[in-house]
């Protein structure tokens, strides 16, 4: 091997290719067995035994609400061994065709309140519902007291359908009692009905004041109204206390049907995990596990409309699967026999037999939900100024209002109530609520618009990262090339010839996960030797024993610091071999470089990426033909594993930029540059659990552009979380001038304010729809 091929210890076991087998135990005649059971319908169900208790009939309704579980660790699944299919061996394939769905078991996609229903009438039904909702409001209510999200760092929460409801009909009552107070304007009664619409309408800021002050958030946008309103009460102006306040709510409506709907289709880009799988064993029985309890090797049936519960290989059946939740791709892709599926995927055709391949933490679906999982409190730099801004703002606001009501009386500049009023019309045009739900929502969009593309993020921090990107490093063997490296040729010595040297390389390679050793064993036929010791030496090769006789595999550099002479210097990606401490020979490889890289790195530079740099164990001239080709400013060659490390972090701080770095691999082999990087983006659904955790993005296929699209959206995220931003100042402080002259009443401020919060919160929601 040429000394640019490097090798890691760190590389999660991958699996190796196989023909489909079954399990130990489970022979090819007991799975013919099988498959003629599931064709003639007569699979048997086999369900862990349930203790029966007497529980009522409100316990039953009771546990139809989702209720807050405790997160259970699930047990580790085994790997189970797998032998080698013999030669020979009779395939499962058959002729005949595979039966209907059964509706023995519903697909996860049915709703499962429906199958709880069965004989209940409209009215008990909808009474069912109501009381569902409601739970899960009080549910919700509850965990956002217990997780303190009413302090001051918390993003603005959304009302649910029941509130929105029940906000309408107050809102309407308040104001037929406002109306009937306008009309008596000059009786008596007036004062009685504008009491009555006032404290129906302030009712509900007012016991929002007092739960943020028991939590300890003293000052937020309700103190403002409520404040700004009880005083234009107080100062006669009965009529336009309870109509900002009546403006107020209809503006907090319109936006939370916004957010809301937007919240709900974002949700549904994650609602992609099932929750059980349909596990076959030996004696043909099917029964329900959780996708946790999967092992490597066990044998899975998906029905059409279920989603995939694991990666694997499929065994039989055929038909479409949709993954346009994983990889972002909106083509349904065709499977059959032979073929791999993913886990989350949704599945639609006959009957589909399917081997396990990965656990499932393992797969590209545990992988998202570790992002999703992480992305909580990875806020962007001006989102948590926004949030922790207003906090400190309120304040400061409330202060000039008091000293803009008394100041300017003093030095008889007007009378004490006219700036009063003013006053209070600065705080509702102060308020703050606009900019607490535009800007998180912005970036809210941002990372669904990237997820609809099977692009992961990490929070809004990672959007705003990837916004201010100036230079991304890029592996190259799987990244920017094809990574299915193949055997060019073989220069053997004269003791030796080209076959043998295969074989000798296959044989020392048989048991490294490293690319160079997975292409040489693939391109050999036969079936390589039983090995008595094994020994591999990172970013350098291997050494094998084959009875009483050495094989060393790797780099010059390994041939070299063993002592083996005669070994020529070649160029490319090389793999050296040595027998008995003689050089043997030499097998030389070749990869592909992906067609999409030079459009891709084109795009980055259009988009203000102002240096490219390539950082591989390659030695330097395949290297910089790969540079050359696709547009790379820089190639650094030739490092073993850690010198990557030590080169990126020597990029970090030498190369002057005035944005952010970001380094993009496979998440094999590269952790520590994923972890090193401003922003570190793995591809593909090659790297493991590690690797979801060392990055801030995560693309599920290996198409480069998905990159050069994530930094544009995220671009235009943060510049439309900025527009948001300065109009909102630009106009706050207008209207803040035009009080001041006297020349804007409260009820215009509210509804100015109103008006700039649905626009603002419009304009936000863009994101998630951008082109």
């Amino acid at each position: 091997m040429s000394k640019d091929i490097k090798r890691s210890d760190e590389q999660p076991l991958q699996q190796e290719k196989q023909t489909v087998v079954a399990p130990d135990g489970f022979s090819v005649g007991l799975v013919d067995e099988l498959l003629s059971d599931l064709e003639s319908g007569t699979v048997q169900t086999s369900e862990p035994p349930i203790e029966e208790t007497a529980v009522s009939e409100e316990e039953q309704a009771e546990e139809l609400a989702p209720e807050e579980t405790e997160e259970v660790e699930l047990p580790e699944p085994e790997q189970s061994g797998l032998e080698a299919e013999p030669q020979g061996t009779e395939s499962l394939e058959t002729d005949e065709k595979l039966p209907p769905i059964s509706e023995e078991f519903p697909s996860d996609q049915e709703n499962a309140e429906d199958a709880d229903f069965d004989g209940l009438s409209f009215i008990e039904r909808a009474r069912l519902r109501a009381r569902l909702r409601r739970r899960e409001q009080t549910r919700q209510r509850r965990e956002n007291a217990r997780r303190g999200l009413y302090g001051a760092d918390v993003p603005y929460q959304a009302m649910t359908a029941v509130d929105i409801r029940g906000t309408l009909v107050r809102l309407a009552i308040a104001a037929v009692f406002l109306i009937i107070g306008r009309v008596l304007e000059q009786g008596t009664g007036a004062l009685v009905f504008y009491l009555i619409a006032y404290l129906i309408a302030v009712l509900p800021v007012a016991v929002t004041v007092v739960r943020d002050m028991m939590h300890g958030k003293y000052f937020s946008e309700y103190l403002l109204i409520f404040l700004a309103s009880l005083g234009a009460f107080l100062l006669d102006q009965r009529f336009e206390a309870s109509l900002v306040l009546i403006l107020h709510s209809i503006g907090k409506l319109i936006n939370d049907m916004v957010l809301g709907k937007t919240r709900n289709s974002l949700s549904q880009q994650t609602d992609f995990v099932p929750v059980q799988a349909s596990l076959v064993n030996m004696e043909g029985e099917e029964r329900r596990v959780a996708p946790g309890d999967i092992k490597i090797g066990d044998f899975i049936i998906v029905r059409a409309g279920e989603r995939i519960p694991i990666d694997g290989e499929v065994l039989r059946g055929e038909g479409t699967v949709d993954d346009t939740v994983l990889t972002g791709d909106s083509e349904p892709g065709e499977v059959c026999k032979g073929c791999k599926v993913l886990a989350g995927s949704l599945y639609t055709g006959t009957l589909l037999l399917i081997r396990a391949t990965t656990r499932f933490e393992d797969c590209g679906v545990s992988q998202i939900l570790r992002i999703h999982e992480e992305s909580t409190g990875r806020r962007a730099s001006l989102e948590e100024s926004v949030i922790h801004g207003a906090s400190r703002y309120m304040p400061l606001i409330i202060c000039i209002a008091v000293l803009l009501a008394f100041l300017p009386p003093l030095f008889h500049f007007g009378r004490l109530s006219t700036w009063i009023y003013r006053a209070l019309t600065v705080l509702i045009v102060c308020c703050p609520t606009a900019l607490l739900i535009s800007v998180p929502l912005s970036f809210l969009g941002g990372s669904g618009r990237m997820s609809q593309k099977g692009i992961q993020v990490k929070g809004s921090e990672a959007v705003e990262k990837l916004a201010e990107l100036r230079m991304v490093v890029f592996d190259k063997t799987g990244t920017l090339t094809e990574g299915n490296l193949r055997v060019k040729e073989i220069q053997a010595t004269a003791d030796f010839n080209a076959e043998s040297c295969l074989a000798l390389a296959a044989t020392a390679e048989q048991m490294s996960q490293h690319p160079v050793a997975r292409a040489v064993v693939a391109a050999y036929e036969g079936i390589p030797q039983k090995i008595a010791e094994f020994e591999e030496f990172p970013g350098r090769g291997v050494r094998a024993r084959i009875g009483n006789h050495n094989l060393l595999a790797g780099n010059r550099k390994l041939m070299i610091s063993r002592g083996v002479k005669g070994v020529p210097d070649l160029a490319g990606t090389v793999l050296y071999l040595a027998y008995e401490g003689d050089y043997a020979g030499a097998i030389i490889l070749e990869d592909t470089v992906r067609p999409e890289a030079e459009t891709a790195i084109a795009g980055l530079k259009s988009l203000g990426v102002m240096r490219t740099v390539i950082l591989t164990g390659d030695t330097e001239l395949p290297a910089q033909q790969v540079a050359d080709a696709i547009g790379i400013d820089t190639v650094h060659s030739g490092l073993l594993p850690e010198e990557k490390a030590s080169k990126m972090e020597f990029l970090l701080r030498t190369i002057p930029t005035d944005g952010t770095a970001a380094y993009v691999g496979d998440g094999v082999n590269d952790l520590s540059e994923l972890k090193l990087a401003d922003v570190g983006v793995a591809m593909g659904v090659a790297g493991s659990a590690e690797s979801a955790e060392a990055a801030n993005v995560l693309i599920m296929t290996n198409d480069l552009t998905r990159f050069t699209e994530a930094v544009r959206i995220s671009r235009q995220t943060h510049g439309v979380a900025m527009q948001n931003m300065l109009l909102l100042f630009i106009i706050k402080a207008v209207l803040v001038l035009l009080t001041l002259f006297g020349a804007a009443t409260m009820w215009q401020a509210v509804a100015a304010d109103v008006l700039m919060t649905v626009l603002a919160v419009l304009n936000a929601a863009r994101t998630l729809n951008a082109k």
